[in-house]
């Protein structure tokens, strides 16, 4: 069951969305991905292997060659959320935890999608598929959702994301946008997979990266720290010198970094959402910008 904190902030972010920031969300950016729709997007000399019906020939006309007219995707599109319910998703050192973030993070993504009503599906992973629901468009279905965010857990002592992709992939039958919500700390290299390469390539995918501030620094105080892992159980001790703060931030750092670069490298967008903020400014941030490009 949903703790009254977190269904407060809930439906403060139904209301807010609806009333807001429901033409900056999904229903209202242009789709990187090129293919059937309505949208300009460029004319390009014509290539052996072109759909011959997309040539323009009014350009093709003044230029003396064959151009081939392309426009954005449809903007009218399924919306598919895929949640991490590992472990080490209920981290929580700050305001709100990873968990509850990236529950106020689903539903300011569900409720975006139904004020544009546009279908939701849901998919829930830990070191396999713990759930998952085909995309609808009503208020009772996105408080389903909700609640099964919060309830479901993995008891696995990893997590990989691999069975996630590989279902979505099999699933997606028409070009969706797809949320990875995840912290990304997986057994197994998603990021550097083929498969997720695929996915990409056939849909808009989006990482949406919940950070906890123990993640990018050590608290303050002196003597030593013992901490343990919420995946595996395994403890350890890190002594709390100026030396020990260095190296954990600029590990915290690089790997921030190897982050982005692999989401580029993949490519897909990515945002990330410090669980001492408010979960929604970092996402809206992310399609005003997806809008003015």
């Amino acid at each position: 069951m949903i703790p009254e904190h977190v269904m407060h902030e809930l439906r403060y972010i139904e209301v807010y969305t609806a009333k807001k920031i429901r033409n900056q969300r999904v229903g209202a950016y242009q789709s990187p991905l090129r293919g059937a729709g309505f949208d300009f997007d460029e004319h390009q000399p014509y290539r052996v292997g072109d759909d011959v019906r997309r040539i323009d020939w009014n350009v093709t006309a003044r230029m003396g060659a064959p151009y081939v007219r392309h426009t954005h995707a449809e903007r009218e599109m399924n919306v598919m959320i895929a949640m991490d319910a590992s472990r080490s998703m209920t981290l929580g050192t700050s305001k709100y935890s990873k968990r509850e973030v990236m529950t106020f993070i689903t539903g300011s993504l569900l409720f975006s999608c139904l004020a544009d009503s546009i279908n939701t599906g849901f998919l829930a992973f830990g070191d396999r598929v713990l759930a998952s629901s085909v995309p609808r468009r009503t208020r009772a279905a996105a408080w389903s959702v909700l609640d099964d965010c919060w309830s479901l857990a993995s008891t696995s002592d990893k997590t990989t994301m691999l069975p996630a992709i590989r279902h979505l992939a099999k699933t997606l039958k028409r070009m969706s946008v797809v949320f990875i919500v995840s912290d990304f700390m997986t057994s197994d290299d998603v990021l550097g997979s083929r498969e997720l390469a695929q996915l990409a390539a056939h849909h808009d995918v989006i990482a949406v990266v919940p950070q906890d501030p123990s993640e990018s620094e050590l608290p303050p105080g002196g003597g030593y720290l013992r901490v343990r892992d919420l995946e595996t159980r395994r403890e350890a001790s890190i002594g709390l010198s100026a030396r020990a703060r260095r190296k954990f931030a600029d590990a915290a750092l690089e790997r921030r970094v190897a982050l982005t670069r692999a989401f580029y490298r993949v490519p897909m967008d990515h945002v990330f959402v410090p669980t001492d903020q408010s979960p929604v400014v970092p996402v809206m941030s992310l399609f005003s910008q997806r809008m003015m490009a």
